[in-house]
């Protein structure tokens, strides 16, 4: 068994072999493994590093495997071989994930205090530079159990304590309905005081709550407490929804309109002379997302365009010919679709988008093990704006992200950067997106730096996938 450390999370990894040549029965074995990671094995989910497995049998070489953690955690039936050294199959090797007995979901948060005037110059002393505060935070069940204190701040009327750590099943035992108290401690040479103290509950940084009265011994309100930037530990909980079932289905959409050009062109962005951006787009990003997936069955869809083996369709969102479960089927259906295809226009996105939508709720009414990641490619500006926005909107409530790569140079493509919500998302009738839940990159601002792209693309999305699922809670 070999253990996967990461911040705050840590999976145990069981291997099995079997039908392996050679293996003498009786005597020990050994499992090395391998990583470009000196400290241990940590994979972030949007990179790539093969894990090396190599068996061997007291100094005799058995054979080897590689496998990075997508592809070991996302398909539980997976099954890999083992190669000798003259790369021929010798036998087989399958992996168990489990979430370790010992992981603790870790949360970081901000604790700012504003003390009332009057306090606060009613407590000042001859000696008041010697004067400071610390918090304690403590829960009372069974017995006052203190669980941490801060560090001592010079008083003042505002003060903060940044980047608390600690967690759920530490404060209140992971209960959304158990106190958690937050004492305010006043010291001054070797003497301190309770100033007064808060209470909060986990349920209320679920919803955001976030803002407390102070009060002390007599019950009156002494100043103003506020709990910021609260963040659960993302990684973590990501690879436990993905241990626990849940698979990302990506959904591949390409633009075909005709400003990409003639693709026997060489200026065209579709050229079929060499290995076009889009295809190069979709390959990082592909290659990653479908260790995830146990399916591996990936819709391929097109918009702008007008394809000849298609006789009803709508132009703003159909299928490309072909059924996609590898890079290789990937490329393929690709490259057939650029001969295909007549490139037309507009560049529309809802269709696309509420295709997308159709299918999310539709996996929701059944089971909603799955979150479905549609990746859009597009040379240009669309021309439906409000109705995309309305459907994004729409969108917080299914289990839904949207990757958007902008591809060429088209000085239109900086109206993607709306769609893209870290600064909030709000329709046409005024309404607010829940969540962010779109991530937009230029192509040709990371097409230098191999696997930049996916980084960037797939950075948000760990936390998009955590966000729906606490949401849902």
């Amino acid at each position: 068994m070999y253990q996967q450390n990461q911040p705050g999370y840590s999976i145990n990894i069981q291997v099995y072999c079997k039908q392996i040549n050679g293996l003498r029965y009786g005597l020990n074995y050994q499992l090395i493994v391998f990583t470009k990671d000196p400290d241990g094995v940590f994979q972030e989910f949007k990179v790539i590093d093969p894990l090396k497995f190599d068996l061997y049998q007291g100094q005799q070489f058995i054979g080897q495997c590689q496998a990075n953690l997508g592809e070991i955690i996302g398909d539980k039936q997976r099954i890999f071989y083992l190669s000798d050294l003259m790369n021929q199959r010798n036998g087989m090797i399958s992996f168990k994930t489990e979430r370790s007995k010992e992981n603790i979901q870790k949360i970081k948060f901000d604790i700012y205090l504003q003390l009332n005037n009057s306090l606060f110059q009613s407590l000042l002393s001859l000696f008041k530079e010697q004067q400071s505060v610390s918090l304690i935070l403590y829960k009372k069940i069974p017995n006052k159990q203190v669980i941490l204190q801060t560090e001592a701040k010079q008083k003042q009327l505002q003060m903060n304590w940044k980047r608390i750590e600690t967690s759920f099943e530490i404060l209140c035992d992971n209960d959304p309905l158990q106190s958690i108290y937050c004492e305010v401690i006043q010291h001054e040479g070797f003497n301190q005081q309770s100033l007064g103290e808060f209470e909060f509950w986990k349920y209320q940084i679920d919803k955001n709550v976030n803002m407390f009265n102070i009060t002390n011994l007599n019950n009156e309100i002494i100043g103003r407490s506020m709990i910021d930037q609260f963040e659960y530990d993302v990684e973590g909980q990501f690879y436990n929804l993905i241990q626990q079932g849940t698979q990302l289905a990506l959904i591949i959409a390409i633009d075909f309109t005709e400003s990409n050009k003639n693709p026997y062109n060489d200026e065209s962005l579709h050229s079929i002379k060499k290995e076009s951006q889009y295809l190069q787009a979709i390959e990082q990003v592909a290659n990653i997302l479908m260790d995830y997936d146990s399916d591996k069955k990936i819709p391929m869809y097109g918009f702008g365009g007008i394809p000849n083996y298609l006789q009803n369709y709508n132009k703003h969102c159909f299928p490309l010919q072909g059924e996609a479960h590898s890079l290789d089927d990937i490329k393929k259906i690709y490259e057939y679709s650029v001969k295909n295809i007549k490139f037309d226009g507009p560049t529309c996105f809802n269709p696309m988008i509420r295709q997308a939508m159709k299918w999310a709720q539709e996996d929701l009414n059944v089971n909603g093990n799955q979150y479905f990641v549609l990746l859009i490619l597009t040379d240009g500006k669309y021309m439906d704006e409000d109705q995309t926005i309305v459907s994004i909107v729409d969108a917080g409530k299914l289990p839904l992200s949207l990757i958007i790569v902008g591809i060429g140079d088209s000085a239109d493509l900086k109206a993607m950067d709306k769609l893209d919500g870290n600064n909030g998302l709000q329709d046409t009738l005024g309404r607010q997106a829940q969540r962010d839940l779109v991530k937009y990159v230029h192509y040709n601002q990371v097409k230098n730096d191999q696997g930049k792209l996916a980084k960037e693309l797939l950075d948000e999305l760990p936390k998009q996938l955590v966000l729906y699922k606490n949401q849902k809670k």
